[in-house]
């Protein structure tokens, strides 16, 4: 009994991994670029351990238990929406933004860019945006309006300031959250030679709420079934207690 109860225990600890993944999503169904996650679970053999055989028929099996694998993220595109911003820049199809932090190169999705008081290119966070060429972007207000093209080249009236750095990797899906909307890896990110760049626009979120919620809603009956589960053998295993605990009479 011990053993079921703690395989429905392992069982609850997923169910809340998957939850904080359901309400993370939730919370950023208006984040920019943000990319949808959910939980990966597999089934784990406990090494050596067998459930207990009381048929005679020599029926004991593995103990499975329930593993968190990981987080699978929804790489598909989130709607482009149109905000007229000068420096809201989105990319449709692959690739990402270069951007230069204090920890290192990072990469988002989310090109709602502005300009600081040194005149560069940064992200919400302050963050230099990349050029094709891997240096922050400077730009003189005093240039004239700014407009930036579909392969990313950034001009001012005939004056050409430089190209956006859209890049991309072998292997999105192992890239790594950091926060801030960020992603970071160690794998080679290469130039996407054509990319395909849009002033004034945004990618939204692709999160949808209703998923989300309906998930979220499963994931709650899940472990409250779980818990009763829990409870009810709880009460057997006293029981048992009293019962074995009794005097002969």
């Amino acid at each position: 009994m011990e053993q079921a109860i703690s395989i429905a225990l392992s069982r609850q600890m997923t169910l809340r991994r998957a939850m904080d993944i359901v309400a993370n999503n939730v919370a950023n169904a208006n984040t920019s670029a943000f990319k949808a996650e959910s939980p990966i679970f597999s089934e784990f053999l406990m090494p050596g351990a067998k459930a207990d055989d009381r048929t005679g028929l020599n029926n004991a099996g593995a103990l499975s238990f329930v593993l968190d694998s990981g987080t699978k993220r929804d790489l598909s595109e989130g709607d482009i929406e149109v905000t007229g911003n000068t420096f809201d820049v989105a990319i449709s199809g692959e690739g990402f933004f270069a951007v230069q932090t204090p920890d290192g190169e990072r990469y988002t999705r989310s090109g709602h860019f502005g300009v600081d008081q040194n005149n560069q290119l940064v992200t919400q966070q302050g963050d230099p945006v990349l050029s094709a060429a891997g240096a922050p972007i400077t730009i003189n207000p005093d240039d004239g309006v700014i407009e930036i093209g579909r392969d990313g080249t950034i001009a001012a009236g005939e004056t050409t300031i430089g190209r956006l750095g859209v890049v991309n990797v072998d292997n999105p899906a192992a890239m790594k959250k950091t926060g801030d909307n960020y992603l970071e890896t160690d794998q080679a990110a290469v130039a996407i030679e054509n990319p395909t760049v849009m002033q004034g626009f945004i990618e939204s979120s692709n999160v949808k709420p209703v998923v989300e919620m309906t998930r979220m809603i499963e994931v709650m009956r899940a472990y409250t079934s779980t818990q009763k589960t829990i409870n009810k053998m709880g009460e057997l295993q006293q029981s048992a207690i009293r019962q074995l605990g009794r005097e002969p009479r």
